[in-house]
């Protein structure tokens, strides 16, 4: 099964990967052909500029303090 683009699920949200304590902001989504929840990905944009692809399900939404100290 191939992945689609579709449109961007909470863009601009600062979200939080615990299990990598990974900090960054939604800047594309990504729908698994079967359109299951546990298939859709998150793209975040890092601190340093770089992206990490993360499944939405391992992804909550950041405090007020990791979202200030990533916009630092």
């Amino acid at each position: 099964m191939r992945s689609v683009k579709m449109p961007t699920l909470q863009e601009g949200q600062v979200l939080v990967h615990d299990a990598s304590h990974t900090i960054g902001q939604v800047v594309e989504t990504i729908c698994p052909a079967d359109n299951k929840l546990n298939g859709f990905e998150q793209v975040l944009l890092l601190q340093d500029g770089t992206r990490l692809k993360f499944r939405l399900v391992e992804l909550r939404p950041a405090t007020k303090a990791e979202a200030r100290h990533f916009v630092g």
